[in-house]
């Protein structure tokens, strides 16, 4: 036994699902194999039949092409003669009748498994004691602008992890292709109008890019060609500067806060013709970070006066609070949500971050507060596989935690390079890659 796991679904329907979760699962420090890495010449039957042979683990995503799929039958039935813990993920349709007796984890809609699911793993999958893989072999300045107004406020990677964008506090737009993240290239600089541009977000699709600007405004920008950005439309309603956008994962709505004390919905389906569909009020201070839950159901907002506002977006139309996290003693300046919808990271004023259970998001839990930084926490992110958190903040350092047990939250690395203050972190979605946008006017990937 090799130590890896073997993962059996059907080609046709699921495809796109396994390529994800072997990417959260390799960034959860899990070995996965799954035929798409059959190279060609090779006897599919041979190659598969000895991958299963020496496997740790099996899993078999269920759904309805799984379960009419010849091969996965016959995966089943080999690894079931060789006694091979079986673990099932039913992604669509009903469980299969063979498999009524085994647990599985739901991960209908296309979620990914719990942390608990993975801690299920045989111990010969992960290695007592790994970590997960963590981007730290190198760290390079891709940008060095120069000039009073050279600030860069927000960095963001596109869905597929090829392009990276930056918000600058002189109004420009810059996009690079970081396909190799020590050899990125630059590809275009735009503007609106004046103003510092405070946040940037893809679309899930990623032909769409969503900047918010000091100017009260919000801009969507068709990237397909990343040489040349096509402004679609300018959405009008804030009465304040525009701090954060985020887009619903399903890239249907999306969400912008700002200085007014306000977040605002926008239907986003026709980038050429966004609409206002909701607002949502009752924050006593400014808006400085708004998030989506990785299932679309829950946003979550961060303020001035230190609380994180929880809404339910279940109806975008009909948004509603179900609660309100306290206890930070100053600005929460970023809101994040693990990948598993669990957990929220919070990075605050007074340099803490806090870790929230919302797995019942109308009686939030805090599980842990930790310090580390030497100032001001400005932007939290997490890994694909949910088991690192990245902060960046004011004392010009990036921080890596493992938040395996958000009870107990370890720093495990600390990134430096930056001369200033850290306004910005984003991972790629692979985890094999941390950017970072800084006030000195430089843009630093590791990787």
């Amino acid at each position: 036994m090799d130590g890896h796991v073997f993962v059996s679904y059907s080609h046709a329907d699921d495809g796109g699902y396994v390529e994800r979760l072997a990417a959260y699962l390799s960034t959860a420090g899990v070995r996965v194999w799954f035929d798409a890495e059959i190279v060609s010449g090779d006897r599919w039957d041979d190659v598969i039949e000895e991958r299963i042979d020496s496997c740790a683990a099996f899993i078999v995503v269920m759904s309805p092409g799984s379960k009419a799929s010849p091969w996965v039958k016959r995966e089943v039935n080999r690894a079931e003669k060789l006694r091979k813990p079986i673990l099932p993920l039913l992604l669509a349709g009903e469980v299969f009748f063979r498999l009524s007796d085994v647990h599985y984890e739901d991960v209908t809609g296309g979620r990914m498994p719990t942390a608990a699911y993975v801690a299920r793993l045989p111990k010969a999958t992960i290695a007592s004691g790994s970590r997960p893989r963590l981007p730290v072999a190198r760290g390079i300045s891709i940008a060095a602008f120069t000039g009073r107004r050279c600030e860069v406020f927000s960095v963001g990677f596109s869905p597929d992890g090829r392009a990276l964008a930056a918000g600058c506090r002189d109004g420009s737009v810059r996009l690079w292709d970081v396909t190799d993240p020590m050899h990125p290239v630059s590809k275009a600089i735009f503007a609106g109008k004046a103003g510092e541009v405070w946040s940037v977000g893809f679309s899930p699709g990623g032909r769409i890019l969503a900047t918010g600007s000091n100017d009260l405004s919000v801009r969507l920008w068709d990237v397909t060609d990343l040489f040349n950005p096509v402004s679609t439309a300018t959405l009008a309603g804030h009465t304040n500067a525009v701090r954060s956008v985020g887009f619903s994962p399903d890239g249907r709505t999306l969400a912008t806060g700002s200085y007014d004390a306000s977040v605002r919905l926008w239907g986003v389906t026709d980038p050429l013709h966004p609409a206002h569909i909701a607002t949502l009020t009752g924050h006593r201070r400014e808006v400085f970070s708004v998030a989506f839950s990785p299932d679309g159901r829950t946003l979550a907002a961060g303020c001035r006066d230190g609380s994180v506002w929880l809404w339910s977006v279940t109806d975008p139309l009909h948004p509603v609070s179900t609660g309100t996290l306290s206890g930070h003693t100053g600005t929460v300046f970023s809101v994040a949500f693990s990948p598993d919808v669990r957990i929220i990271a919070a990075g605050c004023r007074d340099g803490s971050v806090r870790l929230w259970d919302v797995t019942d998001p109308f009686n939030p839990v805090s599980t842990a507060t930790f310090t580390g930084h030497t100032g001001e926490v400005c932007s939290v992110g997490f890994t694909s596989g949910g088991r690192t958190l990245a902060t960046g903040s004011y004392d010009g350092s990036v921080r890596l935690w493992d938040v395996t047990d958000p009870f107990n939250p370890v720093s495990t690395v600390t990134l430096t390079g930056h001369a200033g203050t850290v306004y910005s972190v984003a991972l790629s979605p692979d985890g094999r890659a941390i950017a970072a946008g800084s006030i000195d006017g430089s843009v630093r990937v590791w990787a």
